[in-house]
Formats: C-alpha cells, structure tokens, sequence
C-alpha cells in the first residue's frame, strides 16, 4: 500500500499537482500543521530580531523561503546559505545572487561523506538514509564543512537558522566558538530524526542550554524550557522546532 501512495504522489507532482497536494497536507496532517503555524512564527521572529544590516547563516537553504525573510528583513546583511545537494544550491545561486550559497553540509568534523538525495522527497535528504525504502533515493557524495573553521573570525551572525533533517546537533558542535562569540539567535529543528544519529534530547538540551548558556523556547513562545519539559517534548513530537536565544 505505501509503495502504491508513493507512485501515486510521484504522478501527481509529475502532472503539476504537487502544490494542490502541499495544501491538502497542510491543511489534514498535524505535523503540517504545526509546521505552518511555526513558519508563521518564524517569519514574525525574523521581523523582531533583524536588523536591516544583520548578519544570518540558513542551514538547509532548501530553496530559499526562510533565506528570502532574511532577506527582505535584513537586505543589507551578509548572508550565508548551505546547501549541499548541487541543483538546489546552483538555484539558490541563480536566485540570490547577494548571498554566499555553499554547497556543502555542515558538522563537527570537515571531509566528504555519503549523502542520501531523496528524490521523491528532497526535504527528507541527509547525511542519513532514514526514508522508507518505497522512495526514490540516490547516494551522492557531499563536502561537509565546519562552521568554526570554515567562516572568518570576524564574521558575527545575528540568526542562525537549521534544518537538516536530524544532523543539528553536529552543526551546533562545530559552531561552538562562533556562537559564544557572537550569541545569536538560533532557530533549529529537533525532532525524531535526530535519533537516527543517535542524539539524545539530554545531549541536544545540555549542548545549547548549559554549554552555550541559550535559553531554549518553541515557536509558540512557550519557555524557556528546562531539561524534564524539553525531553518529554522531544519523546513524544508535540513540539519539533525551536528558538534559543541569551
């Protein structure tokens, strides 16, 4: 039966359904849900927290709909985009000729590693394979860089923004100086796909609350969290994205 849905969803997106299906999801699935309403929030944040010469890093550019909010709200800050599958980064290029697109993934350790490109899903891809076998996927192979090492010294972000599919907290490992240095504002997802690298909500909690003193709030604005609250939200998926902030 899954396989049967996944052709179905292939077919239609090939017949150009694909957005009338998004708003179906969105408006049936309570993940969409809440997805939608978190974008919502985050886009009300984005207009709080930028000023027009802030500087932002999107993790997981995707194609670009939170890096065009940092945008619009920070038009003459310094951007910086990652992205590491090679047609969404090369868009990304074409799109947003101001800002510096990387293709490349982001941990704590530099190198090349096995990518997953689901095709079928692009959203879903990562440096895992945590999809179902039903799906379209292709290995790929992807550079994967180091925030702390790979940015100058003196580049000072006002947001960081991550959305990678479970790999959040080897990015936030290998940004700990600049995120001490500059205490910005990290808007970050952490949701079951975070089990499949084998990060607990204790290590996730412990590295963003205690190691880099960031209070810890959902898109609602609930928080800040404490370690009990953030473990039971993570256990049981009510809440997946988060704001951490000084």
């Amino acid at each position: 039966m899954e396989k049967q849905l996944t052709q179905l969803r292939r077919k239609a997106v090939d017949l150009g359904l694909g957005p009338a299906l998004k708003l179906v999801r969105d408006n049936i699935a309570p993940t969409a849900r809440r997805n939608r309403n978190d974008d919502r929030h985050l886009a009300l944040l984005l207009s709080f927290v930028l000023r027009e010469n802030s500087n932002c890093i999107d993790v997981g550019a995707h194609r670009g709909d939170v890096l065009r909010t940092m945008l619009r709200h920070a038009p003459r800050g310094r951007h910086i985009a990652y992205e590491p599958l090679p047609h969404m980064a090369a868009s990304l290029t074409t799109d947003f000729p101001m800002v510096q697109v990387r293709q490349a993934a982001l941990s704590d350790t530099p190198g090349m590693l096995p990518f997953t490109y689901v095709r079928s899903r692009p959203a879903y891809s990562g440096l895992r394979d945590r999809v179902p076998n039903t799906e379209d996927v292709e290995q790929i192979e992807v550079k994967v860089e180091v925030l702390d090492e790979a940015l100058p010294a003196d580049y000072r972000p006002a947001l960081i923004k991550v959305d990678v599919e479970g790999a959040e907290y080897g990015v936030f490992r290998g940004a700990q100086k600049m995120i001490s240095a500059s205490r910005p504002h990290l808007v970050f997802e952490f949701g079951a796909g975070a089990r499949d690298y084998g990060t607990t909500a204790d290590e996730m909690y412990t590295l963003v609350d205690s190691d880099l003193g960031l209070r810890i709030f959902d898109l609602d604005g609930v928080g800040p969290y404490t370690l009990p609250t953030f473990r039971d939200t993570f256990e049981t998926g009510r809440r997946f994205n988060f704001v951490a902030h000084p």
